[in-house]
C-alpha cells in the first residue's frame, strides 16, 4: 500500500471511529504528511521501520522543531503505525523501544492582562450599544456586535473553549439556575455557571432577540446571515475587536480561557473546582496554571519587599 493512500484511509478511520476535534485530526494528518514527504512521494508503508522513524524524528529536531511539537508529531505518527499494524499492513510496531526525547518542559499559557481585557470589553460594549447597567429587558439593537460580546463574556466568565461556546445550543441555557450545559472533549458533559446578573441579563436578551429574528437552527450564537457562528469566525471577530480596542498583542480565544483560569486561581478558588470548570480530565493539565499564579505571587511579594523595608527603613 502506498503511504499516501494509507494516510487518506487512516484519516477516514479517525473521522469515523474516534471522537477527536477537527483541529486534532488536521494535526495528526499533518504529522503523517511530514513523514510521507521525508520518505518520498511514492513510498510504500513497507518502508516504515524503526530506523526510518528515528531518522525522521532526528531530521525534524535538526530542522528546529521544538520539544513539545516533536512529541506531538511522534504521537501522531505512533497512532498511524499502530493502525497499520492492526490492519496487517506492516509487520510489527516500529515504535517498540523507541524513545522520544526533548524534555518535559511545558509552555506557560499566555493570558490577557487585566487592563487589556477591560479595554476589550469596553470596546465590545460600545459597539453593541450596551452598558454595564443593561437589564436584559430591552431588545438588542445590534445583534451581530452583541454576539461577539456575549461569546467573549462567556469565555472570560467560565473558561470554556471556543469550540464549546459556538456549539452551545439554545435549549442548553438554564436562566433560572444561571447555568449552561456543555458537551466538551471526549463528549464529556458538564455544567458551567454564569457569574453575575449582568451576563445573565445579556444572555436573556440575546435569547429573546434570537427568537424574534426566527433563527433557523439550534445553536445559540449566530452570524449576520442568521447561520451558526463558527470557530474560525469567532477567532476572527476576537482578533478584530482586540485590534480596534487598541490592544497591541494578538488575542486568541484560548488566551481568554487561560485568563479565566488564572484569575480564578488568583482569587483563591480551589484548583479542583477549576479543573471541573475547564473540563480537564486530569488535574495535571490544570496545574500548569499554578505556575502562572506563581508569577503573580512573585510580583506581589517583590513589591512588598518586607526585608528591604526592614533593613532600609528608619529605626
Amino acid at each position: 500500500m502506498q503511504l499516501s493512500h494509507a494516510r487518506k484511509e487512516y484519516k477516514r478511520w479517525l473521522l469515523a471511529t474516534r471522537d477527536l476535534s477537527p483541529h486534532t485530526i488536521r494535526a495528526y494528518d499533518g504529522d503523517i504528511a511530514a513523514f510521507a514527504d521525508y520518505l518520498g512521494a511514492r513510498s510504500t508503508v513497507s518502508r516504515i521501520d524503526q530506523d526510518r522513524v528515528v531518522a525522521f524524528l532526528e531530521h525534524q529536531r535538526a530542522a528546529g522543531l521544538a520539544g513539545p511539537s516533536l512529541r506531538r508529531r511522534a504521537s501522531g505518527l505512533r497512532g498511524f503505525c499502530r493502525w497499520l499494524e492492526a490492519g496487517g499492513h506492516i509487520e510489527g510496531d516500529p515504535w517498540v523501544g523507541t524513545i522520544v526525547g526533548g524534555g518535559r518542559s511545558r509552555t506557560l499559557p499566555r493570558v490577557v492582562p487585566r487592563r487589556d481585557l477591560h479595554r476589550l470589553l469596553e470596546h465590545l460594549l460600545r459597539t453593541a450599544s450596551l452598558d454595564r447597567d443593561h437589564s436584559g429587558t430591552r431588545p438588542l439593537a445590534h445583534p451581530h456586535e452583541a454576539t461577539t460580546l456575549l461569546a467573549v463574556a462567556i469565555m472570560v466568565a467560565t473558561g470554556v473553549r471556543v469550540a464549546e461556546v459556538v456549539a452551545v445550543e439554545a435549549d442548553a441555557i438554564d436562566l433560572p439556575s444561571e447555568s449552561i450545559r456543555l458537551l466538551g472533549k471526549g463528549r464529556r458533559e458538564r455544567q458551567v455557571f454564569l457569574t453575575n446578573g449582568w451576563i445573565t441579563g445579556l444572555l436573556g436578551a440575546y435569547l429573546r432577540t434570537r427568537s424574534k429574528l426566527r433563527v433557523p437552527h439550534h445553536q445559540l450564537l449566530f452570524n449576520r446571515h442568521l447561520q451558526p457562528l463558527t470557530t474560525a469566525a469567532m477567532r476572527a471577530r476576537l482578533a478584530k475587536a482586540a485590534d480596534h480596542a487598541g490592544i497591541a498583542t494578538h488575542v486568541t480565544p484560548h488566551m481568554l480561557r487561560h485568563t479565566a483560569a488564572t484569575q480564578l486561581l488568583d482569587a483563591g478558588v480551589d484548583i479542583r473546582y477549576i479543573q471541573r470548570l475547564l473540563g480537564h480530565a486530569s488535574l495535571s493539565t490544570t496545574e500548569i496554571y499554578t505556575h502562572v499564579s506563581d508569577r503573580a505571587l512573585r510580583r506581589v511579594i517583590s513589591q512588598a519587599d518586607v526585608i528591604g523595608q526592614m533593613i532600609g527603613g528608619d529605626n
